[in-house]
């Protein structure tokens, strides 16, 4: 079973807007496997500018054509898809997930070989991120609905996080690059770690509420197989 795709991002409506207006336009030439390639391509480029520290305005701009490529062709890939009516269903939804794991990791080394924060931080925050996102996908078992958001946070909203947290560290790096005293850790080391007790906290309750759906579920499964039961006998 395909689930049904839904977008709770707090972007979504005015993103779709725009890839509604911009699939009419995309040539003839270039086919969603090209654009899956071009939103790969982006996120290396964003992942290299934030290696580069955000130290230089060639790092910044690097970083948001990065993630506006990356946008675009992971945006519009299955839009052009749907469109021309060449879609692959199955084979669509895996290629997604795959490719979205390989750019979640490409922006994470990115931003772990940049040292603007400590070495082990990056990396937690994508593995909670990669516990909320498999959270998502279990959820598709009960609801058959993929949400492409994680409450109203999806991919177009972590990438205008990220070219804003880029445009922060080029203006202000003193600010966020100081010491904390007496804590050994940067002011970003410190609002990354806010951001991973956030992500692991919102797990722990999204991870309760889907259990007691899924009991709902089972006992409305296990309700209606009795009634089938009944109808046989």
């Amino acid at each position: 079973m395909i689930p049904r795709r839904v977008n709770g991002g707090w972007l979504a409506k005015p993103e779709a807007r725009l890839l509604d207006a911009m699939v009419h336009h995309v040539p003839a030439r270039i086919g969603p496997d090209t654009l899956t390639g071009i939103g790969i391509f982006g996120a290396a480029l964003g992942a290299a500018g934030f290696a580069l520290g955000v130290s230089s305005l060639f790092s910044l701009l690097l970083v948001f054509l990065g993630f506006g490529l990356n946008w675009l062709g992971d945006s519009l890939d299955g839009k052009v898809a749907r469109h021309r009516r060449i879609e692959r269903k199955v084979q669509g939804f895996v290629l997604d997930n795959g490719v979205d794991l390989i750019s979640y990791t490409l922006v994470t080394v990115g931003f772990a070989a940049s040292g603007l924060v400590s070495l082990p931080i990056p990396f937690l925050l994508l593995a909670l991120y990669m516990l909320l996102s498999n959270l998502a996908l279990a959820r598709m078992l009960i609801t058959g609905v993929h949400n492409l958001a994680i409450d109203t946070v999806g991919t177009t909203e972590l990438r205008v996080c990220f070219m804003l947290l880029a445009t922060l560290l080029y203006l202000l790096p003193g600010v966020f690059l100081a010491m904390v005293p007496g804590l050994g850790l940067s002011v970003l080391d410190g609002l990354s770690l806010l951001w991973a007790g956030i992500m692991l906290v919102n797990f722990g309750f999204v991870l309760r509420r889907d259990i007691r759906a899924a009991g709902l579920a089972d006992q409305r499964q296990a309700r209606a197989d009795a009634r089938a039961e009944e109808n046989d006998a």
